[in-house]
């Protein structure tokens, strides 16, 4: 994981202290996430990559919620939970990990 700031650091740690994310931690980590970003946008204007990035991970996160929501209507298996559970693993995996390589590149 490249290195990131102590204030983030102190706060995901103490959110994943207990092994659990509580809705209102999670909201908290959004809003500071956001609240990082105005930097950005001070820095760079409101209208740029970085800030395009923002908006699909705002879409992203949606999509998640809502296919896990999809899934859990459709009563499935387990196995069809496993196999559900697994891609979208992968798909944050595949994510975190080409986040890592990007940003190396800073």
């Amino acid at each position: 994981m490249p290195a990131i700031s102590k204030s983030l650091e102190e706060m995901i740690n103490e959110m994943y202290q207990d092994g659990r994310i509580s809705l209102v931690e999670y909201q908290t980590l959004r809003d500071d996430a956001d609240r990082r970003m105005d930097a950005v946008i001070c820095e760079f204007g409101p209208h740029n990559n970085l800030t395009a990035f923002q908006k699909s991970m705002d879409v992203s996160m949606q999509l998640l919620q809502l296919a896990v929501i999809d899934a859990k209507k459709a009563k499935l298996t387990d196995t069809g939970e496993a196999i559900v559970r697994d891609a979208v693993v992968a798909q944050v995996e595949y994510l975190r990990v080409g986040s890592d390589l990007a940003l190396h590149l800073l």
